[in-house]
């Protein structure tokens, strides 16, 4: 992770952490652990999933869903589901998209289950869906009812779409203003209504804000297993984080085998070895951690407290 930025020994936390890495490695639950912890502290958390499917409710042993769900003393928890995010977007963007398609087709001709059909066919688009989810995210972490967020983030590939999607969002609506202003300019606005141009003017104004709230409140944390797909994966992934300037706190290598008592564990630990090596190369001066392979489910609140503890230790958090 050399030359990667990092946030400063002296400098206060972050409010939001997101723990991020390939499908499979333990991150939501490296998540759960670390916001349990910061719970314990007396930190007031809250753990979101954007995965589409989660796994928090079998994690913490309790159910989780679309509304924020206490977990226990200070700390809440929420899985973001596409409902969630459907609901969002027509609440926050559904009467602009109305009155921008109103201007190309007859929606009015429509019946009511028509136009809704319309607006979530229009709202699933991937771009969309990212760019409403970090909208809630900015609400949440903006209300001020939270210390600590921490994001347990999709598999790696979509993680990484999703910090390019402000950036796409503000490029292809700005020609889409351009296209639109012409249109204002001779009068193709519906009377009463916003110019179409000015409408998307504000949408730019909106991914702007998104794009500097990942880059002054947000720090990543990297979840890896030493095994050669990981780690060209954990490279590809501070490679990114670089060029979009996103601090990266740290690196937690997960399911280490530390004692072998058997010839495969002996064979997979030297295997082992060689993986850990090349990531602690790609964490150079950053914060690892390292958690044991564990032969037992981890899930619970207090399992999750003691895996907390040793990762927090192990990255200064």
């Amino acid at each position: 992770m050399n030359g990667v930025l990092q946030r400063p020994d002296a400098a206060p936390p972050r409010p939001v952490l997101l723990v991020g890495g390939k499908g499979g490695v333990g991150k939501t639950t490296c998540s759960a652990a670390i916001a349990a912890q910061f719970a314990v502290r007396g930190q007031r958390t809250l753990i979101i999933t954007s995965d589409l499917s989660p796994s928090l409710s079998d994690i913490f042993e309790c159910t989780i869903g679309d509304s924020v769900t206490k977990v226990s003393k200070d700390l809440d928890a929420y899985e973001i589901s596409q409902d969630a995010i459907m609901h969002h977007w027509k609440e926050r963007f559904g009467r602009d998209f109305y009155d921008i398609l109103a201007q190309l087709v007859d929606v009015d001709a429509l019946d009511r289950e028509s136009r809704h059909q319309l607006l979530d066919y229009i709202g699933s688009a991937p771009s969309l869906r990212e760019e409403t989810m970090l909208d809630i995210i900015v609400d949440m972490v903006n209300s001020g009812g939270y210390e600590r967020i921490v994001w347990d983030t999709a598999p790696a590939g979509e993680t990484l779409n999703l910090l390019d999607m402000p950036r796409n969002i503000r490029r292809h609506l700005r020609a889409g203003a351009k296209v639109f202003e012409g249109l204002d300019r001779i009068g193709k606005q519906i009377i009463g209504k916003r110019p179409i141009s000015g409408i998307m003017d504000e949408w730019i104004a909106l991914s702007e804000k998104i794009a500097r709230f990942i880059h002054e409140t947000s720090e990543f944390i990297i979840v890896a297993n030493p095994e050669a797909l990981v780690v060209n994966q954990v490279g590809r992934m501070t490679a990114t984080l670089k060029e979009y300037q996103l601090p990266i706190l740290g690196l937690i290598i997960n399911c280490v085998i530390e004692q072998a008592d058997s010839p495969s564990l002996t064979a997979l630990q030297k295997m082992q070895s060689t993986y850990i090596e090349q990531l602690n190369a790609l964490a150079g001066k950053q914060r690892v951690a390292v958690l044991p392979r564990s032969f037992a489910e981890i899930k619970g609140i207090r399992r999750l407290r003691e895996i907390g503890e040793r990762l927090t230790a192990g990255l200064s958090l």
